[in-house]
């Protein structure tokens, strides 16, 4: 995908409002290279297309946001971070008049949003975090409260008969959701302008990633990729190759027949440790809310002590 390329006039400072503001998933993207930030507010109103917040400049309204100063003649690495992280079908340069909390008006760089009229939903807000977002919130939610319902005990060894795959294909339906939050977080961290694999990599190399599995404890295990049986995907003591092994966990069950007892374990153990590990990353960000309806927020407790049976 084509980069955005940089702005004309790379010496204003960069007003931003979505992933990138400072306390969001991506700042840490630009944050060595920030001499300051302040609290501002810009004309218009922000649109969401597929989570992605979208300035519409043209719309009466104020954006909340944060601009971003650069020390002098040394913008252009930051801008060229933004440039590569944010993809151009989305967004395009622009310059905007950023209001700070004295009053003064300074001249700011911003991303507006490209063809505002197509597949923008819902109403337009003047402030945006990922902690507002429903695939965080009620997404994990509704992952809890699959996974509680078809497994409130766990996978007991039972017969091959309709209630076990009722549970079975439950259980396979978190999952999938699961991954919808996970793609979303990767695509707010690392960029929409990625291709969904490259972000699975991406995560598979982030040492919070790896850290998180390793706090909330999961199992050293393999898979066998279905594809091509010789390939093992291995996730190791210290998190390491862990969004590889759920990803294949995930492509497993979309591209092969499904096998009995066995594998209902190995989907229930995904997506206990990979909803587990969600919830501590997301919180090292943004404030998620709990459903106290739920009860217990991870879903650790659903699995047997000791070490996984490997694959």
């Amino acid at each position: 995908m084509p980069s955005l390329g940089l702005p004309q006039d790379r010496d204003l400072p960069l007003f931003v409002y979505g992933s990138l503001k400072p306390g969001e998933l991506a700042f840490s993207l630009l944050e060595r290279h920030v001499t300051r930030d302040e609290d501002a507010t810009v004309a218009g109103v922000i649109r969401l297309r597929d989570g992605l917040p979208l300035l519409d400049s043209s719309a009466a309204g104020r954006v909340h946001g944060s601009l971003l100063f650069f020390p002098p003649g040394k913008a252009d690495e930051a801008l060229q971070k933004v440039a590569e992280f944010e993809p151009r079908t989305q967004y395009r340069w622009n310059t905007t008049e950023a209001t700070i909390a004295d009053g003064r008006s300074i001249s700011a760089n911003v991303l507006a949003g490209e063809k505002l009229c197509r597949g923008v939903s819902g109403d337009p807000v003047p402030e945006w975090s990922a902690g507002h977002d429903p695939v965080f919130g009620e997404g994990l939610a509704e992952v809890r409260r699959l996974v509680l319902e078809a497994a409130p005990r766990g996978v007991q060894a039972q017969p091959d008969s309709p209630p076990f795959w009722r549970q079975f294909f439950r259980l396979q339906a978190s999952y999938l959701l699961l991954w919808s939050v996970v793609e979303r977080y990767t695509a707010l961290r690392y960029g929409p302008a990625l291709d969904p694999w490259p972000r699975v990599v991406r995560l598979d190399k982030d040492a919070a990633f790896q850290a998180a599995l390793k706090t909330v404890g999961a199992g050293v295990d393999s898979v066998v990729d279905s594809r091509n049986p010789s390939v093992k995907i291995e996730l190791r003591p210290d998190g390491a190759g862990g969004a590889k092994y759920y990803y294949a966990v995930r492509s497993n069950l979309s591209h092969r027949g499904k096998g009995t007892f066995r594998d209902a374990r190995l989907v229930l153990k995904a997506v206990v440790e990979l909803h587990d590990a969600m919830l501590e990353l997301l919180a090292q960000h943004v404030s998620i809310p709990v459903d106290a309806a739920l009860g217990e927020v991870r879903l650790r407790h659903l699995l047997p002590d000791g070490a996984t049976e490997r694959r």
